[in-house]
């Protein structure tokens, strides 16, 4: 089962499962096995090397390619978080990404032209799911960039409309105090969580005037009370507590919200809300609008999130790389805890092929 999971694109991306489960699905309403003998038979798909290690791919002008994630040594072992990094779509900001017959993925740049390309995509969330990365995730392969010393700027490609809480103050500060230059890219939504990240970055594009969107700056918490339903259908639910413990669990979906608990529930809604609002406002000093107050909740499409401030162009994700890349050549947009690495950078970057 280990095999077939880790061998199998279904399995890794939601697309190839939306497929396979209707299958499945067909097959076992035919009395069917779930598989078939050849389909359950573990493959080597590309993203599998002959030696096992799994392989993502780069990008650089709509072409793919293979790059291992093998330790260098059997002692070293695979520190994923670092080979994510090295190879979720790094664009090359010079010649760009070099492919042999081999079919790896080389560079004929010189140290530090690399722009590495994080993703931040789905529901916020600190741990993650089955097939998404969590904050924690993120803050790994964020330091990881930080680290290369051929990486000279990162890109956040996000599509999101926000999720958990915690953890994303977490991300954003790292965010924030990024040693090497961090622009955002918006591709169709930047909302709640996913924007207090962006507000991070020296720089926000969103993919369109019309169907991109940001905004949704806010805190929320959902109660849902059952107590009616549950007594229409015959059940009457009480919660016995210690005797100490008087405020355990007291916002459920099987008790009226008192107005005390309510009370407790607003501030804290309060006081997160504003750690949001002071993240953003210091991330887009001098940017937002002062002629509309854009942390009322409203989501923006892309034309009015410009206009606003909450992003700073429309573009592609392509000028989102330009950008980081100027950002690193230049020695501008490094966080609070920025090294020298731009001074050695820029030397890298005369050797190489800047792009227009």
């Amino acid at each position: 089962m280990y095999d077939l999971l880790t061998s199998s694109a279904w399995a890794l991306e939601s697309k190839f499962y939306s497929i396979a489960k209707e299958r499945i699905l067909a097959r076992i309403g035919k009395g069917l096995s779930a598989l078939s003998a050849d389909e359950a038979r573990p493959r080597r798909y590309p993203h599998v090397d002959a030696q096992g290690y799994p392989t993502m791919w780069v990008s650089q002008a709509g072409e793919c390619a293979g790059v291992a994630l093998a330790p260098a040594s059997p002692e070293s072992g695979l520190n994923l978080a670092v080979g994510l990094t090295q190879v979720l779509a790094q664009v090359l900001a010079g010649n760009g990404v070099v492919v042999g017959a081999s079919g790896r993925a080389g560079s004929a740049n010189t140290s530090g032209s690399k722009v590495a390309i994080i993703p931040v995509q789905g529901t916020i969330q600190k741990r993650g799911g089955y097939c998404s990365l969590g904050t924690k995730d993120l803050v790994s392969m964020l330091q990881a960039a930080s680290r290369d010393p051929e990486v000279s700027a990162i890109v956040l490609d996000i599509d999101s409309p926000g999720g958990q809480v915690d953890g994303t103050e977490e991300f954003a500060e790292a965010v924030r105090r990024s040693s090497k230059p961090v622009v955002a890219y918006g591709d169709g939504l930047v909302a709640s969580a996913a924007y207090w990240i962006a507000a991070q970055c020296s720089y926000i594009f969103l993919n369109s005037a019309s169907t991109g969107y940001a905004g949704s700056l806010g805190v929320l918490c959902m109660s849902i009370d059952q107590t009616v339903f549950l007594e229409k259908q015959g059940y009457k639910v009480e919660i016995l507590r210690s005797t100490r413990a008087v405020d355990k669990a007291r916002l459920n979906p099987v008790e009226p919200l008192s107005d005390a608990v309510r009370a407790v529930v607003q501030a804290d809604l309060d006081q997160i809300g504003e750690t949001f609002i002071a993240a953003v406002e210091r991330g887009r000093a001098g940017k937002l609008s002062t002629k509309e107050d854009v942390f009322t909740g409203k989501v923006y499409r892309g034309a009015e999130a410009k206009k606003h401030g909450l992003v700073d162009a429309i573009g592609s994700l392509q000028d989102a790389v330009n950008k980081a890349a100027q950002l690193a050549q230049s020695g501008q947009g490094a966080g609070n805890s920025a090294s020298s690495f731009t001074q050695n950078f820029n030397s890298a970057w005369q050797t190489s092929s800047p792009i227009s």
